[in-house]
């Protein structure tokens, strides 16, 4: 009985195994059924009438087409993209009816179809968003359109070439040679909204590279001597390129960018520049020289200058008496005026102290006197500095610059001083012609002398001595035309071609040169080992005498 019960209770466990068996097969079937039954999504695309998805068992497009205005035109499905079969008018609207299908297998249920329809309006023509456009040196000119475009065909060089975009999009990047700033061109092109439609007509854009990079300097344009240079370009910079730039002369600090567009030098000493410099930053045009963001630079290599607020000439008198170059003395108002350190000296160039200055020898030419004048800068003051300028090795300008400055100042802190007497040399075109030498107030030679025939006259006034030669072949053309080749000897120019020189004549004492005064050649030598740079030399008209050797001046001046 009990072994009965047992097989009975097997039965029915193995029925209910197969129930649900047969159940799940059913669901998974129904699964199945729902997952191949056609779907479709559909987007928006610029590109075409529309952007279909399709999923299920052999779901396809049975049906396309676009109505409008009573035309009926098929549509294909090229890769999900529903695109007419034949060009349509740009900016029109009108309707797209869709049918879609399952498998036939599936034709028995309802839902195997699918029907959808939506209106539409074609892409309008392209046009440009604007004509004039900046080239910004890239690869590639960027051409913009107010509305997406799809494809672009244009000329360049006289060669067509056409861009088809991925996706529709309102800027065209048009391959372009980088081209050096400023440089303008043009480009034909015609454009799509979409390839089923027609194109745009041709449009011209011209284009203009970026400009090149222009530098100012600040500040201007007289500075203190160790004010800051500042460099300011008219585009931010990239790359500076720094290690090419140019500080003249040579003077020690750094450089320091403030900005996207601006770089300051900082002189590293108080002295900075010195007084009356003129000073000068060279900065490498093209590519060697600053870079800016958009890729321009500067068009050549640019020179930018400032100057430095000159020293006082009252100073720069008493340096040049205190240390002999000048036939006057100063005195100072008190015993220590400026300390014997170098800032003390370095801020009496702006700020002298008070002084006296008193005529060193008491006899000399009325035409030395008149020269004189404190805190002006005359000739007598200019031959002051040519002198010191020879005999401390710098250039002979007689210009009271940074490096004059400079060493006047080491000079006084060292107690050096002029290593020559004052000389003077005093020319009268009154018959007989004369030549005077003065040498410290002292009238040490008189001679006879030769100026210049009224054809080509000797320059009157007082100039001082700038070149010196002890011979040479002076070569010219006289006034009827005729060249000539002369040899002269202890030669002392101090204008243009007029010297003081040696030159064999039958005679002295009248106008015989070309200019020149000339001496008899030994007198000439005598009077070039006394003389240097920056000795001056006055001519006389005629109406004014030589000076006698007993002249005596005013003693002491105003200072």
């Amino acid at each position: 009985m009990s072994k009965h019960r047992r097989s009975a209770r097997r039965h029915a466990g193995r029925s209910w195994w197969a129930v649900g068996l047969g159940l799940a097969c059913v669901a998974a079937l129904g699964v199945l059924v729902v997952e191949a039954l056609p779907r479709v999504k559909t987007e928006d695309n610029p590109a075409a009438l529309g952007d279909i998805q399709l999923e299920g068992w052999d779901t396809h497009v049975a049906d396309a087409t676009w109505r409008h205005d009573g035309h009926l035109i098929s549509l294909t499905d090229r890769a999900g993209k529903l695109v007419p079969d034949r060009p349509l008018p740009p900016g029109i609207r009108g309707h797209v009816q869709l049918s879609i299908v399952g498998s036939p297998v599936l034709a028995f249920l309802p839902q195997d179809h699918i029907h959808l329809h939506w209106d539409l309006t074609t892409p309008p023509i392209p046009t440009l968003a604007a004509t004039r456009l900046r080239h910004y040196r890239a690869a590639y000119l960027r051409v913009p359109f107010k509305d997406p475009v799809t494809a672009v065909r244009y000329t360049l060089n006289g060669r067509t070439h056409l861009i088809v975009e991925s996706f529709p999009t309102t800027t065209v990047r048009i391959p372009l040679p980088p081209s050096a700033p400023g440089s303008r061109g043009s480009l034909t092109l015609t454009a799509w909204s979409a390839l089923w439609e027609p194109p745009s007509a041709p449009q011209v854009v011209t284009w203009t590279s970026v400009p090149y990079i222009n530098a100012s300097g600040q500040p201007g344009p007289e500075m203190a001597p160790d004010t800051p240079l500042r460099v300011t370009f008219s585009q931010p910079i990239a790359d500076p390129h720094l290690s090419g730039w140019q500080v003249l002369p040579d003077t020690n600090g750094h450089w320091t960018q403030l900005d996207a567009t601006t770089f300051e030098f900082v002189p590293s000493s108080s002295w900075g520049f010195g007084p009356n410099a003129l000073i000068a930053v060279k900065i490498p045009g093209g590519t060697r020289g600053p870079i800016s963001n958009n890729g321009s630079y500067l068009a050549s290599t640019t020179t930018l200058t400032w100057t430095t607020v000159p020293g006082s000439t009252v100073r720069l008198q008493q340096l040049l008496a205190e240390e002999g170059y000048l036939p006057v003395a100063w005195k100072p108002s008190s015993p220590h005026p400026v300390h014997n350190t170098w800032p003390s000296q370095q801020q009496a160039i702006y700020n002298p102290p008070s002084g006296t200055f008193v005529w060193k020898y008491p006899r000399l030419p009325a035409e030395l006197h008149a020269l004189w004048t404190p805190g002006k800068l005359t000739v007598l003051i200019k031959g002051a500095i040519m002198q010191f300028e020879r005999v401390n090795g710098l250039t002979v300008d007689g210009i009271a610059g940074p490096q004059v400055w400079h060493q006047l100042i080491q000079d006084r802190l060292l107690g050096r001083t002029s290593p020559d007497g004052y000389t003077y040399i005093d020319v009268t075109e009154q018959l007989p012609e004369t030549l005077e030498l003065w040498v410290n107030g002292r009238l040490v030679l008189t001679s006879k002398a030769n100026t210049g025939i009224p054809a080509t006259p000797t320059y009157l006034g007082t100039f001082p001595i700038y070149e010196r030669l002890p011979f040479q072949i002076m070569r010219g053309h006289n006034p009827n035309g005729v060249p000539y080749a002369d040899p002269v000897h202890w030669i002392n120019y101090f204008k243009g071609g007029d010297a003081v020189h040696g030159f064999l004549r039958a005679a002295y004492g009248f106008p015989q040169s070309l200019g020149c005064v000339e001496l008899p050649i030994p007198i000439a030598e005598t009077v070039y080992h006394w003389v240097h740079y920056g000795t001056l030399v006055t001519v006389n008209p005629p109406d004014i005498p030589p000076a006698p050797a007993n002249t005596k001046l005013p003693v002491r001046t105003a200072g």
